[in-house]
């Protein structure tokens, strides 16, 4: 009798040890991850997200697979990676403009401050201002005087890209103009292309397009000039009343945020890693994009600064969506 029940008891004991491990991420990952990329593919959202995918899975053993749910911004893939467990075994690709969505579209099904955090950074980018051809329009400056003297009628191309920093650029300036909106960099590029919309805020791959003839660029949203397009001024120095203005949109991973934090922890530091091997910067640079290392903790505390400047621009008055 004795010896049963020290028996019973040494396999609960052995029971809870194994479920510790578990829910402390020591075993993760022991089997299938799913990286949820919520735009079309073959963006840069999706190139990082395959290229972070690819990396652990050949670190892990493990198959980590690459699932694109595009729609709505970025709120249908965020949306089901937040109905699922706080496991770890679900992650989510993304911008910056995803951390505050929920405040400025009442329509979100969840609290994008709350439900879904980041914990790490891939690279960030300001944005160019492009234009078709056929705006008669060579420079920023005569960009903003054209907007200016046909309110309303400029169809402006948008995708993953936050609106909030241009929306506020939009404010100060008084100008008029309608947001499309793409379920991702590709097909919003494509629209340009073929006027669909005449201006669009792209990353530095679309450049490509612009030395050919197809697109112009007009300005640049980083602080400085962006080192592949150093003949592009920055909307800062344009001379059009903006002095501060300065925009980076960065793309990272986000997860739900009951997944444990060594779990969490270990995810960041493998995305710093990989983002400093030559073939990862190699990537990044052949699509204009700079590498960003940050903790969990700093992007955390950054991200809810960020949140905190988009809801004073709310209270405002300012239209964001």
């Amino acid at each position: 009798m004795v010896h049963t029940l020290r028996a019973a008891l040494a396999a609960l004991l052995c029971c809870l040890c194994v479920s510790t491990l578990a829910q402390s991420g020591a075993t993760y990952p022991a089997h299938l991850v799913k990286l949820v990329v919520p735009l079309s593919p073959g963006g840069p959202t999706d190139t990082f997200g395959r290229m972070f995918a690819n990396y652990l899975e050949q670190k892990y053993k493990q198959p980590f697979i690459v699932e694109n749910r595009p729609g709505a911004g970025q709120n249908v893939g965020a949306a089901y990676v937040i109905q699922q467990p706080g496991d770890g075994y679900t992650l989510l690709a993304g911008s910056n403009g995803l951390a505050y969505e929920s405040l400025i579209n009442k329509d979100t099904t969840f609290n994008s401050t709350k439900d879904i955090l980041p914990f790490g950074i891939f690279a960030g980018s300001g944005m160019f201002l492009q234009t078709n051809p056929s705006l008669p329009v060579n420079t920023f400056p005569e960009f903003i005087a054209w907007v200016k003297a046909n309110p309303g009628k400029l169809n402006l191309g948008t995708a993953s890209v936050p609106l909030a920093p241009f929306e506020g650029m939009r404010d100060r300036l008084g100008l008029s103009w309608t947001y499309v909106n793409y379920k991702g960099g590709v097909p919003a590029e494509a629209a340009l292309l073929a006027n669909d919309v005449q201006a669009y805020f792209g990353d530095s791959k679309v450049m490509q397009q612009v030395k050919l003839g197809k697109l112009k660029a007009l300005a640049y949203s980083g602080p400085t000039r962006h080192p592949d397009a150093p003949n592009v001024p920055t909307i800062a120095e344009s001379g059009v009343g903006l002095p501060d203005f300065n925009f980076v949109l960065w793309l990272g991973m986000y997860t739900v945020p009951a997944v444990p934090e060594d779990i969490v922890t270990r995810l960041n530091a493998d995305l710093n890693d990989m983002s400093r091997q030559p073939e990862a910067l190699t990537r990044y640079k052949a699509m204009g994009w700079l590498p960003i290392a940050t903790s969990v903790d700093a992007l955390r505390k950054d991200t809810a600064r960020q949140n905190n400047e988009i809801a004073g621009m709310l209270a405002r008055g300012l239209k964001l969506r």
